[in-house]
């Protein structure tokens, strides 16, 4: 147990299943609904990615490629932005940014009629947008939780993202029939517009519990961010874990688009067969942010934790070097997926609560965004060249299983480093 700070003084059952104190509901419930609507109009929309992915299978390495360039072009803007401005400033200017761009390519969209530049522009500024958002959110949250209250609430946090990720793929399938990829992007835009004012009423909330003491502006330079990863070790293992999640995560994607290009004919088919398995990733990660990572962290510390995920991920890759099909590749995605959203995800933003806030915001930033990119870069090309190289899908999954081996040990040694930094942060107190 840490100090009096981190305890927990449950008052009625349900506070106990989700291990909540009685005065942190108001934030944890803002929290909770401001990430279901984020998420919601997310997953309204990736469906849309994955069938027009499927439609650009052959190319979908100079996709991640435009992305990353993305990236690098919009992550100078982002680090300017915190360094001028307060956090409930730049935070609500970023989603407007974003939704004005929606509204435009929902004018545009033309489901199979679209032209092939619209639909890789989309699915590029997805990307972009995707990491973007979400790498925000959870600096805020790091930014208005201690690491004693993520640890207990995160997962109930990330569970109401992946409420919203439940319920949107029957909103796709249910508009796209009728309405096609428009009708779906403005019902997200909807979604996002609500996801901006809960950003705000939360922000305007957590400064009225600080006796409306107004958040600093952080300052620095633009690329303070990118220079302080390559400087700390505990940053470096951080990107060293989402380098290889992605080697691993990009290989299932591409591969199941590559099934699915081969065995599935038309984009809403196509978008409807890739909400069935957005849906089944979102209801098994409810379930364990919900009711088992809190409680897997506070059992088996942090660095077990996180080798968990690899373990079981190379035993998938196993099964997928010896059988090959559809459903089988997709169910080893479904299992990724729900790892990463279920328990990953929610690891990885309690490990950025024991930083400063320059940390939080900018070089969490430039790991979310251009590390991330960056490595999905270089696992589809990967992808691309052993596939030009003429092994199959089941071949290249056996090459993936000794870097489960690297990322266990990665995982391991930076749940160490975070267990360090916690000790730090609670030493004043104690």
């Amino acid at each position: 147990m840490s100090g009096t700070a981190e305890s927990v003084h449950p008052n009625n059952f349900f506070e106990r299943l989700i291990t909540v104190e009685h005065g942190e509901w108001p934030r944890l419930l803002i929290a909770f609904s401001y990430f279901f609507f984020v998420l919601g109009g997310y997953f309204m929309l990736r469906p849309l990615r994955g069938a027009v992915a499927a439609n650009n299978s052959e190319i979908l390495h100079w996709l991640y490629t435009g992305t990353f360039l993305s990236m690098l072009a919009i992550v100078p803007l982002f680090g300017f932005l915190v360094s001028r401005f307060r956090r409930g400033q730049f935070i609500p200017a970023i989603y407007l940014f974003f939704i004005s761009h929606l509204v435009l390519f929902a004018m545009g969209f033309d489901d199979d009629a679209t032209p092939l530049w619209m639909q890789r522009a989309f699915y590029i500024w997805l990307s972009v947008f995707n990491l973007f958002v979400v790498s925000i959110f959870w600096s805020f949250m790091a930014d208005i939780f201690r690491p004693g209250q993520a640890q207990r609430l995160f997962g109930f946090i990330m569970a109401g993202g992946s409420a919203g990720a439940i319920i949107a793929p029957s909103i796709t399938k249910g508009i796209v029939a009728d309405h096609g990829a428009s009708g779906v992007m403005f019902m997200a835009v909807g979604f996002l517009l609500l996801a901006t004012c809960l950003a705000i009423i939360l922000g305007r909330y957590t400064r009225h519990q600080q006796q409306n003491r107004r958040t600093e502006v952080i300052g620095g330079s633009v690329w303070d961010g990118a220079i302080h990863v390559f400087r700390s070790e505990y940053l470096l293992f951080a990107c060293l874990l989402m380098l290889l999640h992605n080697l691993t995560s990009t290989f299932l994607f591409n591969g199941l688009a590559v099934l699915v290009d081969d065995q599935i004919i038309g984009f809403d088919e196509r978008t409807k067969f890739f909400s069935h398995v957005d849906q089944v990733v979102q209801v098994i990660a409810f379930l364990f942010q919900f009711f088992v990572t809190s409680r897997l962290v506070s059992f088996l510390g942090m660095s077990r934790t996180l080798v968990v995920i690899p373990a079981l991920l190379a035993g998938g890759f196993v099964i997928l070097g010896s059988s090959m099909g559809l459903v089988l590749f997709a169910a080893v995605q479904v299992a990724q997926r729900s790892l990463n959203y279920g328990m990953l995800g929610p690891c990885k933003e309690m490990l950025f609560t024991v930083v400063d806030r320059k940390t939080k915001y900018k070089s969490k930033n430039f790991i979310d965004t251009v590390i991330y990119r960056g490595s999905d870069v270089t696992a589809s090309w990967i992808f691309k060249g052993l596939m030009s190289a003429g092994l199959s899908i089941a071949q290249i999954a056996w090459i993936y299983v000794p870097i489960m081996g690297v990322w266990g040990f990665g995982a391991w040694r930076l749940g160490q480093l975070y267990s360090r930094l916690r000790e730090q942060a609670r030493a004043p107190s104690m």
